[in-house]
């Protein structure tokens, strides 16, 4: 749920956050996707349905390093884990899906949905972390787009709450 209300972060990407860059707003997280290989680190605003999901992980595990501990004691759980957990609840539910349904496909998903909810195509793309390589972009423009994400990201989880939450539980 966590990474469907973030706009489809990746997956091995959030898995391995540390605890301690979840922050009050927001949590940081690093793209180690960079052509130079510099790491580059994008801040996540939190949505309503986010805050949800974090109030019931930090009750499961308040302690542990990682929001999401894998069996290994300080240790994140590896993102294979989380691949086979959508494989078998895919195999569940083959009748709502055109075809095989894998973790790769949530951020597709969550990117497709997002505009049929109304955000641009720029500011999905800064919600997921994507590079601008245009010279403006990489050179000139260092403001963080805080407060674009954090209002898109908003009306990201209020429409998943009206099209997805409450249309589940009224089937």
């Amino acid at each position: 749920m966590l990474l469907v209300a973030s706009g489809g972060q990746r997956p091995e990407q959030l898995l391995a956050v540390p605890r301690k860059q979840y922050y009050d707003d927001h949590v940081l997280i690093r793209n180690k996707k960079t052509k130079d290989g510099r790491p580059v680190i994008h801040s996540v605003p939190y949505n309503e349905l986010m805050l949800d999901c974090l109030h019931t992980m930090r009750e499961i595990s308040a302690t542990s390093t990682f929001l999401f501990e894998g069996k290994v004691e300080g240790k994140s759980i590896h993102a294979n884990s989380l691949s086979r957990a959508v494989t078998k609840l895919y195999s569940r539910h083959t009748d709502k899906f055109e075809g095989p349904f894998t973790l790769r496909d949530i951020r597709r998903t969550c990117k497709t949905l997002m505009g049929v909810a109304g955000i641009e195509k720029e500011l999905k793309d800064r919600i997921q972390g994507h590079a601008f390589n245009d010279v403006s972009s990489k050179h000139y423009d260092r403001y963080d787009y805080f407060k674009e994400k954090q209002s898109s990201l908003e009306k990201w989880g209020q429409w998943l709450v009206e099209n997805v939450v409450e249309a589940d539980l009224n089937a």
